[in-house]
């Protein structure tokens, strides 16, 4: 192993972790967007959500393909093999790394699920909502005139009476 490809993947790692933490710093900031239906801030904080995300596409790219170019597997266990063949001093540093970037990788994972969840809720109010004001009730279910069955039970519309 040429000192050369550790301190490229070393720098790959560092890379990886910068970007994922600025990732994770929008994530939360869209959390607190969702939270009080700041549909701008979410709109803007997507956008720039996008250059992140495309760059640690690249960067996994950049990371697989020197593991590759240095004769070990791809993904974790390529990685693995790689730093345990690193003297000792090296290897600590670049697990060190390995761990921080996973520990932002799960943050990022933790907050996506979160704002995920977040948009489901927002969206079953919405759908409930339309529902009730186009006269449909989605939680009461009946038999059509055909005798299927439908969840749509239509009444007046509210927006018509408005």
């Amino acid at each position: 192993m040429s000192m050369n490809a550790m301190q490229q993947l070393s720098t790959i790692l560092q890379s990886e972790i910068s970007n994922s933490t600025a990732l994770a710093s929008l994530l939360k900031q869209e959390r607190d967007a969702l939270k009080i239906s700041d549909v701008d801030k979410v709109s803007e904080i997507t956008k720039l959500k996008q250059p992140y995300l495309l760059k640690l596409e690249q960067l996994a790219r950049q990371r697989e393909q020197l593991l590759s170019a240095v004769g070990f597997p791809a993904g974790k266990s390529g990685l693995e093999a790689f730093i345990a063949n690193q003297e000792e001093a090296d290897a600590t540093r670049m697990s060190m790394q390995v761990s921080r970037l996973r520990e932002v990788a799960k943050t990022c994972r933790e907050f996506n699920q979160i704002n995920g969840g977040i948009i489901n809720v927002n969206r079953q109010y919405l759908v409930r909502a339309l529902s009730i004001l186009r006269g449909r009730d989605p939680e009461t279910g009946a038999y059509g005139p055909g005798g299927e069955y439908t969840s749509q039970v239509v009444r007046q519309p509210l927006i018509g009476r408005v």
